[in-house]
């Protein structure tokens, strides 16, 4: 992920023609101060030109993602303003949409080489070809309408009967794709509602590069792995939750599956939560695991009824001793700009004497910087869990599991990377306890399946 990855992100996520940040809130999204000439000169906001091969990195964030900035330097603030669709969709969020209550899932599965020698409905002609099958098992999964991606016949209907052809979209030159692609949005239109409906697109770049800007809401499974990959990665998406996961990255990708069927929250749904026990999960913006959210905190609480409490005192109540989520991620954003207040921060200033040594300036400050950047970058999901014990084992086997998976790792920006604590920067994760602990049993596995999909 580069650099201003995570503002071109945000602005991806806004609908709005404009969009005022304050430097604060531009740093609180990337997880970094920005440069010193950000602030001082207007040419560091300059958008130069429309093609994106001249722009500097920054500049190329928001351009992707539609906008061109307008600094208000002396007030502390940028106003993007919107003059084009984006160039890029975001895809960091494979949850079905019709598990929020947004539209339809529409799958979009392209086609392949290998393909019977008669002709036949659409969804069989590609048959002999391994990442085509395993595609569309993962898409009639997943999907309310699945689609074929045609490189001769565009837009296709599964069940539609088509003759076997020699064509590839890997063959053709970007007008001819543009063309295509040109096409198959046009039938897209007429079939399904481009704006409303969520598209889960298995296919390669060529597939779907220019099919983005004219989707509100896609999901890109497979990312750009190359062919191995995928059919590697589709075989563990499509491995049922009846079966417990084998294998330390297997059962991290399974809990990442697993979790991606809960619903999403901010910090203004807390009480939205139907429920007062249980277990939270937490994602944080621009980390991803196999193009899943990437689980970046696990939580649960003790005392009976506690859990909005608990969330509560993570995104609301100003109080790092009431929270260490808020005191490692204070710690994290204070030592990546040296500032001395860490040893102060550190502390536990509920107890006396440190109580004497903290400034009530620096501290709500430091406060208000955790929250930003907190509301900004953190959702979270949650399970119901009504035994304390249970909860507490579950909260610790979940970490252990992720923790044992060797590529279970954060992002080379990811703001815990800047933690003074070893094991929040080596773990990818806002927590030093539970490493260690059992990882999930088969039984556990289940158990939790069991709760997130019944029946």
């Amino acid at each position: 992920m580069g650099y201003y990855d995570p503002l071109r992100d945000y602005l991806l996520r806004c609908e709005g023609d404009e969009v005022a940040l304050t430097f604060a809130q531009i740093e609180g999204i990337l997880g970094r101060r920005l440069p010193a000439s950000a602030g001082k000169y207007d040419a560091w906001w300059a958008n130069v030109g429309d093609d994106a091969s001249t722009q500097h990195s920054h500049a190329r964030s928001w351009h992707a993602a539609g906008y061109k900035a307008r600094a208000h330097r002396t007030e502390g603030k940028v106003v993007f303003y919107r003059v084009a669709r984006p160039v890029e969709t975001l895809i960091t969020d494979p949850t079905p949409a019709a598990s929020r209550g947004e539209g339809r899932n529409i799958a979009l599965v392209a086609c392949a080489r290998q393909k019977q020698s008669m002709p036949c409905r659409a969804a069989e002609l590609y048959a002999p070809s391994t990442l085509f099958s395993l595609s569309y098992i993962y898409a009639k999964g997943n999907a309310d309408r699945v689609y074929i991606l045609s490189a001769k016949y565009g837009l296709v209907d599964e069940d539609e009967v088509i003759a076997p052809y020699d064509e590839t979209l890997n063959d053709m030159s970007v007008d001819d794709r543009k063309a295509w692609s040109s096409r198959v949005l046009a039938r897209l239109a007429q079939v399904c509602d481009v704006q409303a409906d969520h598209f889960i697109i298995l296919a390669g770049r060529n597939y779907y590069e220019y099919l983005l800007p004219g989707l509100a809401q896609v999901t890109l499974p497979l990312g750009n792995l190359p062919l191995g990959k995928r059919v590697e990665l589709l075989r563990r998406l499509n491995a049922s939750f009846d079966e417990a996961p084998s294998g330390a990255e297997g059962a991290a990708l399974w809990l990442h599956r697993l979790f991606e069927r809960l619903p999403r929250y901010d910090w203004q749904g807390i009480d939205d939560i139907p429920f007062d026990d249980g277990i939270s999960i937490l994602y944080e913006r621009g980390e991803t695991y196999y193009g899943f959210a990437r689980v970046v905190h696990v939580g649960a609480h003790t005392a009976p009824g506690r859990l909005k409490q608990r969330l509560a005192d993570h995104f609301l109540r100003e109080d790092r001793n009431a929270s260490i989520l808020r005191k490692n991620i204070g710690k994290a954003l204070l030592n990546r700009t040296h500032d001395p207040y860490l040893d102060i921060w550190s502390l536990d200033t509920s107890r006396y004497p440190n109580q004497e040594r903290e400034n009530p300036r620096s501290q709500a400050q430091v406060e208000r910087e955790v929250s930003s950047y907190m509301r900004i970058n953190l959702a979270f999901s949650v399970i119901p869990i009504a035994s304390a014990e249970e909860r507490l084992r579950l909260k610790a086997a979940i970490i252990a599991t992720l923790h044992q998976a060797k590529d279970f790792e954060p992002s080379n920006v990811w703001l815990g990377r800047h933690s003074p604590e070893p094991a929040i920067r080596e773990s990818g994760l806002w927590l030093k306890q539970g490493m260690d602990a059992a990882p999930l049993t088969a039984d556990e596995s289940l158990l939790l399946a069991r709760i997130i999909v019944p029946g």
